[in-house]
């Protein structure tokens, strides 16, 4: 399930759904609102574009003033190769996000391979790892009454710990004016036996799943009357088969150093976003989230953080032979 369908599901209800069940799915993958600048977080297609060495590191603090709310950290790095001739892009991601009394941490390698159709390139991506899942059995809260037991056995007690192989993989398509992309997280879909310690029993563990995911995006630059502004609309859908979730944004380039970012996702937030590009590659931008429906009255917004840092590299393998001059 997505977060913005129950908004006001708060740390208890992940603690409930853990005490009614021992087998739920889970959601993996952060939101980020400033998707566009990142799309290596959620296709690994799209890393190794251009010839740039590309650091990202992204931060952001869900639901201001709600308790236990989400808080993901972010952090990619990605370049291209050249390997025989062929270009290749090369990555690690590690993110880590706490959401209620969960945390989840995923590390992964990633790789694409790129080549050029239709007057661009077209990369097909793959990335593999480790995704770690804690649960902090202590923070469940169970009401003092005639109808509520502390010391049922079937309560976890202490930190509940998982760790599984995860995999996913995506499609990548850029050309100088447009690019899209379809991909799927969490490919096997796998069980994760959360435990105590290592000598617990399957019996007595629990268990989520890593809920497989689906993504479709596409964006188009759009030169205006002004030669100084480029305008770049652009879609992301993420989908479980089960919800649907849309995110719409509009980004505003001015002298291609200056941006601003206007989005919406229906009936979460509308997000306001402004960046820059500083000197020596180092690239800034802010996103706020303006929470909407029941969610507005509970929540102070959503607050994002952006880091980049692009540097030119020598993508071949083997660097170009200089001549030599002999001396007589």
């Amino acid at each position: 399930m997505y977060r913005h369908e129950f908004p006001l599901l708060k740390y208890a209800v992940f603690s409930l759904l853990f005490l009614i069940s021992s087998n739920v799915c889970s959601q993996f993958d952060a939101q980020l609102s400033q998707h566009m600048l990142v799309p290596g977080s959620y296709n690994p297609g799209a890393i190794g574009e251009g010839d740039e060495l590309t650091v990202t590191i992204s931060g952001r603090q869900q639901w201001v003033s709600i308790d236990n709310a989400p808080s993901t950290i972010f952090l990619q790095a990605a370049m291209p190769k050249i390997i025989a001739g062929h270009p290749n892009g090369f990555g690690i991601m590690l993110m880590k996000e706490s959401i209620g009394l969960f945390d989840n941490q995923l590390l992964q390698l990633q790789y694409s391979w790129k080549k050029k159709l239709f007057g661009g390139i077209l990369s097909i991506g793959l990335q593999g790892g480790l995704l770690q899942q804690n649960f902090d059995a202590d923070g469940i809260n169970i009401p003092t009454s005639d109808y509520h037991s502390s010391t049922d056995a079937s309560i976890p007690t202490g930190t509940l710990s998982g760790l599984i192989p995860d995999f996913s993989t995506g499609i990548w398509y850029r050309r100088s004016i447009l690019y899209a992309g379809i991909s799927v997280s969490h490919l096997l879909e796998s069980r994760i036996k959360l435990k105590a310690s290592e000598g617990t029993t399957d019996e007595d563990s629990y268990s989520t799943y890593a809920t497989r995911t689906y993504y479709l995006t596409g964006g188009y630059n759009i030169d205006l009357a002004n030669p100084l502004y480029t305008l770049q609309p652009s879609l992301l859908l993420k989908t479980d088969l089960t919800a649907l979730q849309a995110d719409i944004s509009a980004r505003l380039i001015y002298k291609d150093r200056f941006w601003g970012i206007l989005g919406w996702r229906p009936e979460d937030a509308i997000i306001v976003s402004a960046g820059i590009k500083l000197s020596q590659g180092l690239s800034i931008g802010y996103s706020y989230d303006i929470s909407l429906g029941a969610l507005s009255t509970a929540s102070g917004g959503s607050h994002e953080l952006y880091i980049g840092f692009t540097k030119k590299i020598e993508t071949a393998s083997v660097s170009k032979k200089q001549k030599s001059v002999r001396i007589l």
